[in-house]
């Protein structure tokens, strides 16, 4: 079973509370007025690597911390003037995009083990990057990002004043900078800059990277945040910030091993100020302040422990993006900080007999011209759901295993129509959707899951003429403009000792984000793991 790294009991409460505020709103842009140009944020996720060799869940969550950012700038009641971009895979598709870009955002994996694993040193792109940098464009680069080599560090030492140095020291490991994951005291190492606005010390449990390389006596260096090291003799600097000639910032931060951190209101805090001050937008008095939220608590001890979740996924019809939609997942679960979340991205995992460890498996796959499973994972899936174990299906999955496939009839599976008891059948003429927009999402049915919630607005595609006879119990309706009929859009139903929570909601990230849908999967996620909804409040848009 793979490992899962978290920090401590209390941090996780935090977690609950930002990932429900940041996942609150998407795509608003608050603007100073309609005159002045907003100034624009790029966030570049790279690619994590979890898993056998990798980092394990809650850790290095790329994607996931950068949705988070994206959401709090957003979000926060005390910031206007500017608009957010996010990239995955480390880089734009359209590199156009960075040309106005006020700020340049990077959270990724390090050069240490492979240069190529460093997306900001694939191809040409430290060469575009330097004509940013050279027109002034900031620089922030958190965690592992800082890990450069010599022969590229002088560049890294002009744009953001630091870096890990993995080359420069004694054998055998050769590392001149130091790592070291420890609970300390942080504190603020230069009060009066802006970034260290509505800064107090604070604790943190995290992976430190210290001893960086800065250039000698350079007079535009600020230390922004030092701790104290076990077995070192001074405090350290683990996070930095540098204005350059030509009005030009970068900030360097080392911190960011450990998801839940972004929990810490003065960890958050400080990440947020540092972006808006390299995009030169003044930072508030008191510092960002993102909005909250209330916080559900969960009163039986008894069923505070953590709910290992799998999300297989990595495929899906050309219009589901997979990505996406996956990390929006990630972002509406969290909200219950029980969940403890691996995702895989090849089905066959369904085969391995570490299913049988997870509680609750979500899927979010469509075997779209892809071939189906094979015998030994039908087989242990089965065995999986009929022993008790969960299962969460979301939106187009339903789609997966069958007959009508395009390409792929060979991979029809007849079982799964008793797993999955609605499908999208792909003969023409057979199931359908409303065009994607808004409508309203009707609670019908007083369940757990649904316990305290009203009908909500979403963003989504109302899936229509779902195939199956299967009982079913259905939770939440729509009224679809195509059949003129209430459609079943989430619902419950056993399969052996199993839990199946199905909803055909979930198109777009921007789909699961909202407040009502999210809070729906969350609450069916838990409910499917065989454990109480905790996910108590939807927020308003």
């Amino acid at each position: 079973m793979p490992n899962r790294t978290f920090a401590s009991a209390r941090r996780a409460s935090w977690l609950l509370v930002i990932a429900a505020v940041c996942a609150a709103l998407v795509g608003r842009v608050s603007l100073a007025g309609d005159d002045v140009r907003a100034k624009k944020i790029v966030l570049l996720a790279g690619t994590v690597h979890q898993g056998p060799g990798g980092h394990p869940p809650g850790t290095h969550e790329y994607a996931l911390s950068a949705r988070l950012l994206a959401r709090c700038l957003e979000t926060a009641p005390n910031v206007s003037g500017v608009k957010v971009e996010l990239h995955f895979d480390g880089w734009p598709r359209d590199v156009r995009t960075l040309d106005d870009a006020d700020t340049i955002v990077v959270l990724s994996d390090g050069a240490d083990r492979s240069e190529a694993d460093h997306p900001l040193l694939v191809g040409d792109r430290l060469q575009v990057l330097k004509k940013q940098m050279d027109r002034g464009c900031g620089l922030v680069a958190i965690h592992w990002t800082v890990f450069v080599p010599n022969t590229h560090g002088a560049a890294f030492l002009e744009w953001m004043g630091g870096y890990f140095d993995y080359e420069s020291g004694p054998e055998p490991r050769k590392w001149f900078s130091k790592i070291q994951t420890a609970e300390t005291t942080c504190r603020p190492a230069t009060a009066e800059h802006p970034i260290c606005r509505g800064l107090e010390p604070f604790e943190l449990r995290e992976e430190y990277y210290y001893n960086i390389r800065f250039r000698a006596d350079d007079p535009r260096l600020q230390p922004i945040l030092s701790t104290p090291i076990p077995g070192e003799a001074s405090e350290q600097v683990v996070a930095w910030a540098v204005e350059r000639d030509g009005g030009g910032r970068g900030f360097g931060f080392t911190g960011g091993h450990f998801f839940d951190n972004w929990g810490v209101p003065e960890f958050r805090r400080m990440v947020l100020n540092a972006v808006l001050w390299t995009a030169h937008v003044e930072v508030p008095e008191g510092g960002v302040q993102p909005m909250h939220a209330v916080e559900s608590k969960v009163d039986d001890a008894a069923d505070a422990g953590p709910i290992q979740c799998l999300i297989v996924t990595g495929h899906q019809h050309p219009a589901h993006v997979w990505r996406d939609t996956t990390a929006a997942l990630q972002e509406a679960l969290v909200r219950d900080r029980r969940m403890q979340i691996t995702v895989v991205t090849d089905p066959e995992f369904l085969a391995n007999k570490q299913l049988a460890n997870y509680d609750v498996l979500v899927l979010n796959y469509c075997n779209w011209q892809r071939p189906g499973l094979s015998d030994e994972a039908k087989t242990n899936f089965v065995e999986y759901l009929s022993g008790g174990g969960g299962l969460a299906l979301i939106h187009f999955s339903n789609g997966a295993f069958h007959a009508s496939l395009p390409e792929t009839p060979a991979s029809d599976w007849p079982e799964f129509r008793n797993i999955c008891r609605r499908v999208w059948d792909h003969t023409a003429g057979r199931s359908s959707h409303d065009p994607y927009g808004r409508f309203q999402v009707d609670i019908v049915k007083d369940h757990p899951i649904t316990d305290g919630m009203n009908a909500f607005e979403t963003i989504d595609e109302l899936y229509c003429n779902q195939q199956g006879d299967g009982e079913i119990e259905v939770l939440a309706t729509a009224h679809s403009s195509v059949t003129g009929k209430d459609e079943p859009m989430a619902f419950v139903y056993s399969y052996g000792k199993g839990r199946v929570f199905q909803t055909v909601l979930g198109h777009a990230a921007e789909s699961i984000l909202v407040p009502g849908e999210a809070t729906l999967i969350a609450r069916g996620v838990a409910w499917a793991a065989g454990r109480t909804p905790h996910v108590k409040v939807a927020l308003a848009a």
